[in-house]
């Protein structure tokens, strides 16, 4: 499924507002039912960074407190461990919390494309 969306569909519908507001409310979705906060300012042009900085707060903590639940929410957001032991090289990240949180990002945008995608091919 993730060959389905190539890495410049990707980058490219990280600037899209459309894309970046539906990605924002898949996360702050996905976090909720775990009982975790997640503001957005509505701010398109600092989505990632104001996302990044929240959820990186809470893997961290997950990772060292609760990995259960840590488990759960990657479950729930459809990232696989194979999906996480994929090494980017375009990416510089220097801890997991980091690298989890970047590909929770990823995979949010994912699960927006497909869902668009598919939900535009039905209407035609």
């Amino acid at each position: 499924m993730g060959q389905l969306i190539s890495k410049s569909q990707l980058e490219r519908s990280k600037k899209e507002e459309k894309f970046v507001l539906l990605t924002a409310e898949q996360v702050r979705k996905d976090f909720a039912m775990f009982g975790m906060d997640v503001e957005f300012s509505g701010n398109v042009v600092f989505a990632y960074e104001e996302l990044f900085n929240q959820l990186k707060v809470y893997i961290d903590k997950l990772l060292s407190t609760d990995s259960e639940k840590l488990m759960a929410l990657l479950y729930q957001i459809d990232l696989s461990e194979k999906e996480l032991s994929k090494n980017d090289p375009d990416y510089q990240f220097e801890t997991i919390p980091e690298i989890v949180t970047h590909k929770i990002l990823e995979r949010e945008l994912k699960k927006v494309l497909i869902r668009t995608y598919f939900k535009e091919k039905g209407q035609t």
